[in-house]
């Protein structure tokens, strides 16, 4: 069978109808003469240019002006940065920098470690030479280009209707891999690539592009260079430990198809690959020494794999962190314009905000099935999870969850799926605006009563029925609804809608209702990455920060400037005492409320709030600490009414606590910290508590003093008119003496045997409005009297309210003619109180004379 039969047979496809025997030979004929009768008539016009030594002539023809394209190109050497094969400027995949400025990974699709080609040959030569003979055979003969192999391989490829056989060499590898900025396939990027081998062979050393080589080419998913190949499928670094035959002919038979022979994927094909190599191409060469014998080859190629299945765990460390590092992709092609391709080729320094002890809790807590159950211990099977941490200082992100199951590629639960944010929504748009617009506290009370919408939508508290007039601290640590609601009819649907966007939460127009917003019915939802963002506004003073991950990025020594200007800036949402109030509050939901599994074993200060949805398909804690906040979301991606019942305060809870145990472990304890007043009760004005007594100088009134909102009136009425008022203090002063006199009589004789002309006493009447200025509130004390005798008489008994019924110095002022009460005299209407042991004062009081 003639060889264009051959070939189209084997792929199965034949662009002409078969041809019998006479067709393809012609019939048999003895005769060479003229006149046979099988003779074909000889070919005429340019059918006759149609032979194999033209055919030849011209692939000649090509081969030398190819020849010679390349050598003018290898004339402009500074076309090619040939430089890019050295192992400090080679590709390599960008490693990842921690807070603390320490790699901890690499990014990128490819990793790779450096083998130095000195140390790969001492160490196992076997290895260096076995990639040769696969790769290119006459690699230490050619110059770059291997014009004999080249030729040969046209000539088959022409033969064969096809490209059947390649003919790059090893240089020509590093030249289209490494050094060359496409990988178009057209003509000019062929000559170009040629070229630039020439180029490359006379600058460098066979050991220099052997080396480059070696440290770039794929091993299958994300293995990239030899010495990395080895740590991963055996567990040996070639360049300190030594591999065996079998070992050393896998790895060099991969490069031909990486994925396909990949061990651990496929270990048949891997199988297969590597006795090719054994049997027919280490033993047989007509270049280089053989390296085994044939009978060790096929004794070799009896062998097992071997292959180590947990090395790859251990040396491919991108998987720790792959929510993070995703996180870094997507802002590094966001805001720097980078792609994976140049992650993998551009050796970049990305310095990100990760904290390595919280990011390694965060991925303990994910694998935790004891963390996952619900109030009733009852495993939430099914569920999943999304957090994310942030210093609140800085906005930097400092640990991701993606998921339970989270690989690369899939849904980032931190930033991917919205969850309905339940009550943790409540300090955001309620409880916080209240404060700041409102003046609240946590001693304001509100009404926690029923209350109906239209569309029969009825709320409830998740702890029983309508508490009736609460506290602002009890409502927010039990999470109250129905509270909530009447103090977002204070707030205003406006205000508290505005809010919410400012902290940055995907609000929607239908989002400005009752339920959305006090209640976190939001139509959206939000993500981990949103709530701890907005929860971070309160231990950052009332600044709100956006949420990033990179802090720099370097390559070589130069830093990139992002393409994209960084959302760094920091807004003022909230002033310090509305962040230090709300915080107050917050924490008593983790002492006293629904967030106590949250709480910390040691000394440092905490706060933060629960959040259910509807029916207990989802569950939320966010709380911070003075240097972080976590958000955690726990929900049924499934969604369904059979799963069990989910609350804020079970599972999300508990992995709070959990990860910022870890997190936080073996550092100083730190308090929250905020220049702002303590919270007061709300002012109440109070009815003054009037007394009177009667001095030398006059009457000295007492009531008490109620702040500079308050202002008192005293009002005065003597016997038989009405009251009017005397005087008007501010709300600071607690007291006034009104001085009038005794009505001036005779004397004890005059007054006795009727001597005298003026009145026995006078009766004055008193009271004190207490007057609320901002809200024009009054309250009224009640009436004293007062009744004055007059001078050189003793008082009669006028019925004074007295300053202090309570006290034991009190007694009515027995002035019965003609002997007084024993002990408790007192003319002067002072209740008894300015004598020794109940003794008159016969200097002051004009008692009897004798």
């Amino acid at each position: 069978m003639d060889d264009f039969r051959r070939v189209s047979m084997k792929s199965g496809y034949s662009p002409m109808p078969p041809r019998s025997r006479s067709e393809r030979v012609g019939p048999r004929s003895r005769s060479r003469s003229g006149g046979g009768g099988g003779r074909k008539p000889p070919k005429t016009g340019w059918k006759r240019f149609l032979s194999w030594k033209w055919l030849v002539l011209v692939l000649v023809t090509s081969l030398l002006l190819m020849v010679g394209g390349c050598s003018a190109i290898m004339l402009s050497e500074g076309t090619y940065d040939l430089k890019k094969i050295q192992k400090e400027n080679m590709p390599f995949s960008s490693k990842l920098y921690d807070a603390n400025d320490e790699v901890i990974a690499t990014i990128g699709t490819k990793q790779r470690e450096w083998a130095d080609i000195e140390k790969l040959k001492a160490k196992n030569p076997m290895l260096v030479d076995a990639f040769v003979k696969t790769e290119d055979r006459r690699f230490y003969k050619h110059i770059g280009v291997d014009f004999e192999g080249l030729s040969r391989a046209v000539v088959k490829n022409i033969v064969a209707m096809g490209a059947a056989q390649g003919a790059s060499t090893i240089t020509q590898q590093v030249c289209k891999n490494i050094i060359l900025e496409n990988a178009e396939k057209t003509m000019t990027r062929k000559i170009k690539e040629l070229g630039c081998s020439l180029n490359l062979e006379k600058r460098y050393s066979k050991d220099d592009i052997l080396e480059a080589y070696l440290n770039f080419i794929g091993f299958g998913g994300r293995v990239a260079g030899v010495r990395l190949a080895s740590k991963v499928y055996f567990g040996k670094d070639p360049v300190e430990e030594k591999l065996e035959p079998q070992e050393v002919a896998m790895l060099a038979g991969m490069p031909k198809a990486p994925n396909k022979y990949n061990p651990l994927k496929h270990p048949d094909k891997a199988i297969e690959r590597r006795n090719v190599v054994l049997t027919m191409v280490m033993p047989v060469d007509d270049v280089m020494e053989p390296m085994l014998s044939e009978e060790e080859a096929k004794k070799l190629a009896q062998k097992p794999l071997e292959t180590c299945k947990e090395c790859e765990q251990e040396y491919l460390k991108q998987n720790e962190f792959d929510a993070y590092k995703d996180l870094v992709i997507d802002e590094l092609e966001e805001i720097y314009g980078l792609n994976e391709e140049d992650l993998e080729q551009l050796g970049l320094n990305i310095y990100t905000g990760l904290n390595l002890k919280a990011q390694k809790a965060v991925e303990e807590a994910l694998k935790d099935d004891s963390l996952f159950t619900n109030n009733e211990g009852k495993s939430l099977e099914g569920a999943d999870a999304g957090i994310t941490i942030i210093d609140p200082k800085t906005g930097l992100i400092r640990a991701v969850g993606g998921g339970r199951e989270y690989k690369p590629g899939y849904r980032n639960r931190a930033v991917a799926d919205p969850v309905q944010p339940g009550s943790t929504i409540k300090p955001l748009t309620v409880y916080s605006p209240a404060i700041q617009d409102l003046g609240y506290n946590e001693y304001f009370t509100v009404e926690d009563k029923k209350v109906d919408f239209a569309g029969d939508w009825s709320p409830s508290n998740y702890s029983g029925g309508p508490k009736g007039e609460v506290s602002m601290k009890y409502m927010v640590a039990n999470s109250l609804n129905l509270s909530t609601i009447h103090l977002l009819r204070e707030v205003g649907l406006e205000r508290a809608y505005n809010y919410g966007q400012k902290l940055g939460l995907d609000l929607q127009p239908a989002d400005k209702g009752y339920a959305p917003l006090a209640l976190g019915g939001l139509n959206k939802g939000v993500t981990s990455k949103q709530m701890a963002q907005a929860y971070s506004v309160f231990p950052n003073k009332g600044s709100y920060k956006h949420a990033y991950t990179i802090r720099k990025v370097v390559q070589g020594d130069k830093e990139l400037e992002p393409k994209k200007e960084k959302d760094e800036k920091e807004t003022k949402v909230f002033d310090e005492k509305t962040a230090y109030w709300m915080t107050r509050m917050l924490k008593n939901v983790i002492t006293e409320g629904s967030g106590k599994k949250a709480a910390l074993h040691n000394d440092w200060d905490v706060a933060g709030k629960t959040g259910t949805i509807q029916g207990g398909q989802a569950g939320w804690f966010v709380g911070y600490t003075p240097n972080m906040v976590m958000a955690v979301n726990v929900f049924y991606p499934q969604g369904g009414q059979d799963n069990p019942y989910l609350t804020g305060g079970s599972a999300p809870a508990k992995i709070f606590g959990y990860v910022m145990n870890k997190a936080l472990e073996g550092e100083k304890p730190q308090k929250f910290q905020f220049n702002a007043p303590e919270p007061q009760p709300p002012f109440e004005l109070k009815q003054p508590q009037l007394s009177a007594s009667q001095q030398s100088d006059g009457i000295l009134l007492k009531w008490g003093a109620q702040g500079d909102r308050v202002k008192f009136q005293v009002w005065r009425a003597e016997e038989g008119q009405d009251f009017q008022m005397i005087k008007e203090l501010p709300g600071t002063v607690g007291e006034y003496k009104d001085p009038v006199q005794p009505p001036q009589g005779g004397n004890f004789l005059d007054n006795l045997f009727g001597g005298g002309g003026q009145p026995a006493s006078k009766t004055y009447r008193y009271k004190v409005v207490a007057i609320d200025t901002e809200k024009n509130d009054q309250k009224e004390s009640g009436v004293v009297s007062v009744t004055l005798a007059p001078q050189g008489e003793e008082k009669p008994d006028d019925g004074e309210k007295p300053e202090d019924p309570n006290d034991p110095g009190n007694g009515d002022d027995n002035n019965n003619f003609p002997f007084p009460g024993p002990g408790n005299g007192n003319d002067q209407g002072d209740n008894g109180n300015n004598g020794d042991d109940g003794k008159k004062d016969d200097d002051k009081k004009g008692g009897w004379p004798w």
